[in-house]
């Protein structure tokens, strides 16, 4: 059970300060709001009680050295603090763009991708609920994945679309763009926001690639890595309250007999690790060193 122990504090700390506070108190997750006075209120929080994202945030504290996972698609190998990294800058990178929490990410990224699971972690900590459409249709019948991206981001009102450039031989950003044909005259070089009036609230499309040319209606995702360090300082300014055990994380998308697809519950950051939905990450908060097989090092 979650204890919870609020103290009003009468002294003036500085921001650093109470972050050095913070990581001093070890073990305990410690939920904090800030006011242009100092520190006013203190939550002690079991760790039942933390986000998955709060959760690698403590692991890297604690064991930032120590690996946790080994990628055999790009030959990738991240210790804690390599988790906590790439996630928070891909959190802060969705807070930088305009997303809050509660909105929506649907991710077309096979699952032995590292940005998969960093994805899953930064959406933990940026508060977003995260949606993911199984690509190997494509491989198969890219027609057929073409109708199913079309139909999960009508259900799911994704504000934002990641998907690989290329992979067994398909192309899907190109598929992509035959869903949202937007993208193939938009350019983000301008600094307009993203529209498409066939999924009007779709915001940001986001391939794992490194090609630019004839894809400027993408954003890399690299270009989405923002590692300024202030994620909990957005959260203050923007008056909202930092993700939880039960903050909705994992959406669900259920396809019909029809093709189709439906929504299914949402399940929170407590429901997602306590019914292993997501088993690399659940892996990683168990210290349990995993090795994700993949197809080697293609790039």
């Amino acid at each position: 059970d979650a204890c919870e122990l609020v103290a009003s504090l009468h002294i003036t700390m500085t921001t650093r300060a109470t972050s050095v506070l913070l990581r001093r108190l070890g073990q305990r997750a410690i939920a904090v709001r800030l006011s242009s006075q100092g520190l006013k209120q203190i939550r002690c929080l079991s760790s039942e009680a933390l986000s998955i994202g709060g959760k690698i945030q403590e692991l890297a504290t604690t064991l930032p050295h120590m690996d946790c996972v080994r990628y055999e698609h790009k030959n990738l190998k991240f210790a804690f603090e390599h988790v906590q990294q790439h996630s928070e800058a891909l959190a802060i990178g969705f807070w930088e763009y305009g997303f809050r929490p509660g909105d929506k990410v649907l991710s077309w990224l096979p699952l032995h991708f590292a940005e998969q699971h960093i994805l899953q972690v930064a959406c933990s900590k940026a508060g977003l609920v995260l949606y993911h459409l199984d690509p190997s249709e494509a491989v198969s019948d890219e027609a057929a994945a073409v109708d199913s991206l079309k139909s999960a981001l009508e259900v799911t009102q994704a504000n934002a679309l990641i998907s690989q450039e290329a992979g067994d031989d398909v192309s899907y950003v190109r598929l992509c763009q035959k869903a949202i044909p937007e993208i193939r005259i938009f350019d983000f070089a301008y600094g307009m926001p993203f529209v498409t009036p066939r999924f009007p609230h779709l915001r940001l499309p986001v391939h794992t690639g490194f090609d630019i040319r004839d894809l400027d209606g993408f954003m890399l995702y690299r270009h989405m890595l923002v590692p300024s360090g202030d994620l909990d300082k957005r959260f203050e300014m923007a008056k909202a309250e930092s993700p939880s055990g039960s903050t909705p994380l994992v959406g669900q998308l259920v396809k019909g007999s029809d093709g189709n697809f439906s929504l299914g519950p949402t399940l929170t950051n407590t429901e997602a690790i306590t019914n292993n939905v997501w088993p690399e990450v659940s892996s990683i908060l168990k210290k349990e060193y995993i090795e994700v097989e993949g197809v080697g090092v293609i790039f």
